[in-house]
């Protein structure tokens, strides 16, 4: 029985089974699930806030492998406490001794492609839903190699 890290099971088989480039999204609740069978969906959320947007991501940020992360424009201006949060997370790690790169692109283009890039060929491996009721508590974490 796994005691520390990561203990949630279809979390770890789905992150065992990623490769470099795959993504790994994780959201607040009101993010919509994707609509098509391609991208292995997660949902957490047990009630309003839990688990929170962050306590999912602190674990998985240190557990895995990550060269970019990509967040929403419109997360620095609404939820500002949300961005700061995350680009303190991933400001402790590094890939290969280098920092993760952070890329922020408008809230359109990250729902399209959580939503659909899967069906066009993206990478998009993973969607864990939190409980968080904060909004564009959102991200995706492109996955690495540790060589």
């Amino acid at each position: 029985m796994i005691t520390t890290g990561i203990i949630n099971s279809e979390l770890l088989r789905v992150m065992g089974r990623m490769g470099h480039g795959d993504l790994l999204v994780i959201t607040d609740r009101g993010f919509p699930f994707p609509l098509h069978t391609l991208t292995k969906t997660i949902d957490l959320s047990v009630t309003k806030g839990v688990p929170p947007f962050i306590d999912v991501v602190k674990p998985i940020v240190e557990y895995f492998e990550i060269e970019e992360v990509i967040i929403a424009n419109e997360t620095k201006k609404v939820s500002p406490d949300v961005n700061k949060a995350l680009l303190d997370i991933v400001g402790k790690k590094k890939n290969k001794g280098n920092d993760i790169r952070i890329k922020y692109i408008p809230h359109d283009k990250f729902k399209d492609l959580v939503l659909h890039g899967a069906e066009r060929g993206e990478p998009v491996v993973c969607f864990v839903k939190t409980g968080e009721f904060t909004p564009y508590a959102n991200v995706i974490l492109v996955s690495s190699v540790p060589f």
